[in-house]
């Protein structure tokens, strides 16, 4: 970033130049109450409004954490930016000249090389977005062009969309960032450009696409979005990670949808590009789409800044239906029990359907919701016959309950779980109330030495028939503290995938941390059903011991058996290899191996 020297006069005058209303808008949807404004706070979690905005006088408070201040405060908090960093955004959004006031050191070299990374980034980004659109205008009458045809979009669209398109060409880009002046490793480090592996070679990322700029809230390009015009898979490609570009952080469309989604309350999210790009051009202008990824904790903040009510709308098919029941509990964590629209047969995306119907057709094709909570209960409980099944299925759910902020939704989840499997709802609150507390690490008590004694013989554990790295998990649940002591071990030692994914998530998690949170970050990494059916499965066992040291003791058990299993099966490995074995001297040395492991095992 340039240097600059902002007296305090030109600070005074740019905090008059902004609405603060209009600017924290931009980040919180805002109700007018009395002389204030009120939303969510952005800064801390919470379910009722406590964060105000006086636009008379031009200060924000929120009275349950107690942050406040101006718009130069809110700015700088809110994009954690420098004190001049903030001061350049504002003049930049009131339109004031600030080249007064850069302070101009030594040559235009100098000062280039002074230029902060992100603002390098941001010159590099924007450069590529003016070529791209360039190159699109140029080749209407080419594929591209045909494309866009296809699928009702026409130049005037494209060109309020920022669309572009790359050529089909290994350095075009590349040749006109270096026209610009852009240097290549900036254009590499903002992912317009790929640095082949072991050579000095650099050529373009996007070749022979349509391209969908991706833009932070302010509007601003941070990345893009390529759909392949050819038979270059993948299909879709985006930018890849950079300090500009985060895909957990970003929704497609977002700064176009936000004024339509705080003024109705309520958000359409799709999956792709183009399912949201068809709605808007049909009137359905609250709508965003993810960015190929799947939905993470911060996308859904970021939906929840501006609306309570969320109508989820993927693809109809199998596919489509994960996506959806992996981002439920996402919603669930933060509140929100959002709805699913359900596509007609025949239907496959939320693209096809806006350009099959017409506006009152597609309204009412619209208005075709279901609770995805109860969608998730019929769809994955049907078939559950069995008393097993169903206690497992049900475990699964009262797992994800837990994740929900507010007793009356926990409890109208419950009555739905309920139905939905046929039980009393007696029975589910009591193996609800059941697994929360067992889900909430807890402090190992000062047991008298006489207590510590147990073993595994003697633990619930093992009259369950679970294995010994899921004892371990089990203890890792219940003392957290045992995880950061064996954890290492614990990974070298265990094959199954599962186990070590839940073990590395516990350790991320925190020892802090309760049974809720570490759910909502099994979700959002994107394995979240699996590990959260392992999760639940292992927080139903018996609990290893109601101390500390006997659960240590347990662990180290274990562990000693995992050491044997895995000792045995190298002993397994060489007996295949002597069988197999021609040479005398592999021969003795695969011999010497074995007797060193048996000794190894025998000392276990």
């Amino acid at each position: 970033m340039n240097s600059y020297s902002f007296p305090p006069e030109f600070v005074s005058d740019l905090r008059s130049r902004i609405d603060i209303v209009e600017l924290v808008g931009d980040y919180v949807a805002l109700t007018k109450a009395g002389a204030n404004y009120k939303g969510l706070c952005p800064f801390h979690g919470e379910k009722t409004p406590s964060f105000t905005v006086n636009q008379a006088k031009a200060i924000f408070h929120c009275f349950g954490c107690g942050e406040g201040g101006d718009v130069i405060g809110f700015l700088k908090r809110i994009e954690n930016l420098s004190y001049p960093e903030t001061l350049v955004r504002l003049a930049n959004r009131a339109g004031v000249d600030i080249s007064p006031y850069e302070r101009r050191r030594g040559s235009q070299e100098a000062q280039a090389k002074a230029r902060s990374e992100r603002e390098r980034l941001e010159n590099a980004v924007a450069c590529a977005q003016n070529f791209f659109v360039r190159q699109l205008q140029a080749n209407l009458r080419g594929k591209v062009g045909l494309y866009l045809r296809k699928r009702g979009i026409d130049p005037q669209q494209a060109q309020t969309f920022g669309l572009g398109f790359a050529p089909e060409a290994w350095t075009a880009l590349k040749d006109e960032l270096g026209r610009q002046g852009v240097d290549e490793r900036v254009a590499v480090a903002a992912g317009l450009l790929v640095q082949k592996e072991g050579s000095s070679r650099r050529y373009d990322r996007f070749r022979d696409r349509l391209i969908f700029p991706i833009r932070d809230v302010g509007g601003a390009v941070v990345g893009f979005g390529g759909r392949s015009l050819g038979e270059a898979e993948p299909k879709y490609l985006n930018s890849p990670e950079s300090p500009l570009f985060n895909k957990r952080r970003l929704l497609y469309d977002l700064h176009h949808a936000r004024p339509a989604i705080v003024k109705s309350g309520s958000t359409f999210l799709v999956e792709g590009y183009m399912d949201a790009l068809s709605l808007y051009l049909r009137g359905v202008d609250n709508v965003v789409a993810t960015l190929g990824t799947a939905l993470s904790a911060e996308n859904v903040a970021a939906v929840k800044r501006y609306s309570n009510r969320v109508a989820i709308f993927f693809d109809n098919d199998r596919a489509g239906k994960a996506a959806a029941f992996r981002a439920l509990p996402l919603f669930m964590a933060v509140g929100i029990m959002p709805d699913m629209v359900m596509l007609p047969d025949g239907v496959k995306d939320p693209d096809q359907l806006a350009g099959g119907l017409d506006d009152s057709a597609l309204q009412q094709a619209l208005s075709r919701q279901t609770p995805l909570f109860d969608f998730f209960l019929r769809e994955k409980g049907v078939g559950l016959d069995g008393y097993n099944d169903r206690l497992l299925f049900l475990r699964e759910v009262l797992a994800m309950i837990m994740l929900l902020p507010d007793d009356p939704l926990r409890g109208m989840a419950m009555r739905a779980t309920a139905e939905s499997l046929r039980l009393a709802e007696e029975i589910v609150l009591d193996e609800y109330r059941r697994i929360r507390q067992q889900s909430k690490p807890f402090p190992g008590r000062e047991g008298e030495p006489d207590k510590i004694v147990a073993s595994i013989g003697r633990s619930g554990l093992a009259r369950t028939g679970a294995q010994p790295e899921e004892m371990i998990l089990a203890a890792f649940l219940t003392y957290p503290q045992l995880q950061a002591e064996f954890g290492r071990d614990y990974l070298a030692l265990v094959e199954n995938a599962d186990c070590c994914s839940l073990c590395q998530e516990l350790a991320q998690c925190g020892a802090d941390s309760d049974g809720g949170a570490l759910l909502q970050q099994l979700y959002g990494s994107g394995a979240g059903e699996a590990l959260c059916s392992l999760y639940a499965r292992l927080i139903n066992l018996p609990a290893p011991a109601e101390d500390l040291e006997v659960a240590r003791k347990i662990v180290c058990d274990c562990l000693v058996s995992l050491r044997k299993r895995q000792g045995h099966e190298q002993s397994r490995n060489l007996d295949r290899k002597l069988s197999q074995c021609r040479d005398e001297e592999q021969m003795f040395a695969l011999l010497r191996q074995k007797m060193e492991l048996k000794k190894s095992l025998m000392a276990s």
